[in-house]
């Protein structure tokens, strides 16, 4: 059994020396169309320059080629909180499945997932999609409870938490005067531990009530355990980077693809058209800290046109997660590389 042990001492530790991380981004005023909505054929194109960049391969086939074998279950975590409004958009994960097919890999080993069926319908995405294979985390039978994350932090268990209404005596498991039931432990999703081999994270550019923003660190470590409420807004964000660290999430992440087609700065985690622009933008890193400390920074520059807190108040995990060596956080170690559009595999992907 995996047991999850956290530390304090990173904070009182000298931050490790990194170099500079890339994010390469790429920007398309076509690429959400007032009336359909995202255009297919031009993310399809950004995404193709982003992996040609990020690789410093010839075609589109050769990228991914390097990236993944045939053999490989590719994990592709989406974020469908926001829905169809702030959500990750089905093109871009599309335009992502499709090139791995180009390089070889079956569409029956490209998984995507999130935590809710309904989040994803409404997002999009379908059962019946010829690109992949959607999943989601079933309440039930979906926690491997092999492998766990204890932490000091207690939380209350509600129904989808895999102990819920389970009192088996177990001293990690309390009872309030209530009924109700706290536990200091969480278990990752099968489809995380035995499912997938290499994953490749989308979050949406979504700021979140709870942590701040809904960014690649949330994405790959609240959105896949049970028993997470825990690890949200002071009481427990802290923990969100040991979480990432751990070896059941960070060696199987090979890029993060941020979807910032759509930039909502206030309302989220959940869909709010009030708050929401179109950005037309993709960013891809092989560092989520470099990518969250970005989105933060997009996000807070309207937030406070609006007269709104900074959701870097309560994001200090990202800081956290650089000074433990996952990444960076400081503007001045992010280099922001422009992909300019070029032609793809000798011919346009035109829309």
């Amino acid at each position: 059994m995996l047991m999850f042990a956290f530390s304090t001492a990173f904070l009182f530790a000298e931050p490790i020396a990194a170099p500079p991380s890339t994010v390469y981004y790429t920007a398309d005023p076509l690429a959400m169309d007032s009336i359909r909505g995202a255009s297919p054929g031009v993310i399809q194109r950004m995404v193709d320059n982003l992996i040609l960049a990020i690789t410093g391969r010839l075609t589109v086939e050769l990228a991914w080629a390097s990236l993944v074998k045939s053999s490989d279950r590719i994990g592709i975590k989406v974020s469908a909180s926001g829905r169809a409004i702030s959500g990750t958009h089905p093109a871009v994960v599309e335009a992502i499945a499709s090139g791995l097919i180009a390089a070889g890999v079956p569409r029956n080993h490209i998984l995507v997932w999130d935590r809710n069926l309904d989040d994803l319908i409404a997002a999009g995405y379908s059962t019946k999609n010829p690109y992949y294979i959607l999943r989601w985390i079933d309440p039930i039978d979906g926690y491997d409870m092999q492998n766990r994350v204890a932490s000091p932090v207690v939380g209350r268990l509600v129904w989808g938490d895999s102990r819920f209404g389970k009192r088996t005596g177990n001293r990690l498991v309390d009872l309030l005067p209530s009924g109700e039931q706290l536990s200091s432990e969480s278990f990752y999703t099968k489809i995380l531990t035995q499912d997938v081999d290499k994953i490749i994270n989308i979050p949406s550019l979504l700021d979140s009530y709870l942590t701040g923003i809904q960014g690649a660190l949330v994405n790959m470590t609240l959105q896949n355990i049970d028993n997470w409420r825990r690890f949200t807004k002071e009481s427990g964000a802290s923990y969100i980077a040991e979480i990432y660290a751990d070896e059941v999430i960070r060696p199987k992440v090979m890029m993060t693809l941020l979807d910032g087609l759509i930039l909502q700065f206030a309302g989220g985690p959940y869909p709010y058209p009030n708050y929401v622009t179109i950005n037309n933008s993709l960013f891809l890193s092989r560092d989520p800290v470099a990518i969250d400390a970005t989105a933060i920074r997009m996000i807070d520059e309207l937030r406070v046109l609006n007269r709104l807190p900074k959701c870097a108040e309560m994001a200090s995990y990202v800081q956290s997660a650089s000074q433990m060596g996952l990444g960076q956080s400081e503007e001045k170690n992010i280099i922001l590389k422009y992909v300019e559009p070029k032609i793809v595999n000798n011919k346009l992907n035109n829309p």
